[in-house]
């Protein structure tokens, strides 16, 4: 059930966040190394549609437990990355270190975060 009309499920926002730690531990992750420039995100709709796609047959447990799973092997690469670490995203000029990296994501986290909370009354 969608949390609010043409939003996705719980479901789906837990798979939306899985499929983008996917990508981070598996395309930016072994790059960021100083002075690297990572390789740009992929179009975020585009994406997004893909790991509805990509999950639409599995479990709400299994999609859980890949997120859990996959979210402590990006925390855990990330905080082995040396803290002075500079890198740029797609030939952007903005230069990111682990720990800003994280903090956008964060971010980004807290909305989906808000979301179920909104939607289970918590």
């Amino acid at each position: 059930m969608a949390i609010s009309e043409g939003k996705w499920s719980i479901r789906e926002i837990v798979g939306h966040l899985y499929y983008w730690d996917k990508f981070i531990l598996e395309n930016m992750v072994p790059f960021m190394t100083d002075g690297s420039n990572l390789p740009p995100f992929p179009d975020h709709d585009q994406y997004n549609a893909e790991a509805i796609s990509y999950l639409k047959d599995d479990s709400a447990t299994s999609i859980i437990e890949h997120f859990v799973e996959t979210r402590i092997q990006l925390t855990e690469s990330l905080s082995n990355l040396d803290s002075d670490i500079r890198f740029t995203i797609g030939g952007g000029k903005e230069q990111f270190y682990a720990e800003s990296f994280t903090e956008m994501f964060l971010e980004h986290d807290e909305h989906h975060l808000n979301q179920i909370n909104e939607k289970l009354h918590i």
